[in-house]
C-alpha cells in the first residue's frame, strides 16, 4: 500500500531563509533565493523529498512582510512600510486559506525564523497567525546560524516568545540552518540529516508548543 505524501509547509516572513532551507533538502539549488524585503514566492511552491522510503511535500510559502511592525528610518524602508501595508493583510489570509485546506492536508507547519531576528517580536507574531488549526503540528527552524552566534540561541527563542506573544515553545522542536555558500559543504548535509530528524520526531511526537 502505498503511503500518502506528508506535507511541509514552510512559513515566516519574508527573507527568513525559507527558500534557503528548501535547497538544503532537496540538496540543489532549485528554489530562488531572495534576501531583500520584497518576497520572491509569489505563491506556495511544492518540492518533492524522498528519505528512508517516506515521501515529503515541502511547500515553500510565500513571505509575510514585518516591514509594517518595524520603524521606518529611510526613504526605501518608507516605500516598503506602506506597500507592506497593502499586501500584508491579503498575504495573511491567503496563508492561513492554504494552512487550513485539504489538498494538500498540512501536516507539519515549519517556523522559519532569521537568527539575527530571534529576539524581536515581530519574529513570533506569525506564530499566533498560523496556528490555525489543531490537527498541524509546528516547529522552529533558525535560519543563517553563524559560527559565532550565541549557544544559548533556544532560550532566546523561548523567552522571546513567551514574553511577546504568550508562546510556550519546546527546545526539543528547535533546530538550525547555518549560513548557507555551498550545498555540497559537510555542515549543510549534517544539517539537513539534523531537520529530516526534526520533521520525523515531530511525526512520532506532537511539539509540545502552547499559548499562555
Amino acid at each position: 500500500m502505498t503511503r500518502s505524501p506528508i506535507n511541509v509547509a514552510l512559513v515566516g516572513k519574508t527573507g527568513a531563509g525559507k527558500s534557503t532551507l528548501v535547497n538544503v533538502l532537496k540538496g540543489s539549488a532549485v528554489a530562488e533565493v531572495n534576501n531583500n524585503a520584497m518576497p520572491c514566492t509569489p505563491h506556495p511552491i511544492c518540492y518533492e523529498v524522498e528519505e528512508a522510503g517516506t515521501t515529503y511535500h515541502i511547500w515553500d510559502t510565500k513571505g509575510l512582510s514585518e516591514a509594517s511592525e518595524e520603524a521606518a528610518t529611510t526613504p526605501l524602508d518608507r516605500f516598503l512600510k506602506f506597500f507592506a501595508g497593502i499586501i500584508s493583510p491579503d498575504a495573511d489570509r491567503q496563508l492561513k486559506n492554504f494552512l487550513r485546506g485539504k489538498n494538500p492536508k498540512i501536516n507539519l507547519i515549519l517556523l522559519c525564523v532569521d537568527s539575527s531576528k530571534i529576539g524581536t517580536k515581530a519574529q513570533w507574531k506569525i506564530y499566533t497567525k498560523v496556528r490555525t488549526t489543531k490537527k498541524a503540528k509546528m516547529a522552529v527552524v533558525v535560519t543563517r546560524m553563524g559560527d559565532g552566534e550565541s549557544s544559548e540561541w533556544k532560550k532566546i527563542c523561548e523567552d522571546t516568545a513567551q514574553y511577546h506573544c504568550r508562546v510556550t515553545l519546546d527546545a526539543n522542536f528547535m533546530e538550525a540552518v547555518p549560513i548557507v555558500t555551498d550545498l555540497q559543504d559537510q555542515r549543510v548535509q549534517d544539517c539537513r540529516d539534523n531537520i529530516m530528524k526534526l520533521i520525523s520526531r515531530c511525526q512520532s511526537k506532537r511539539p509540545g508548543f502552547s499559548m499562555s
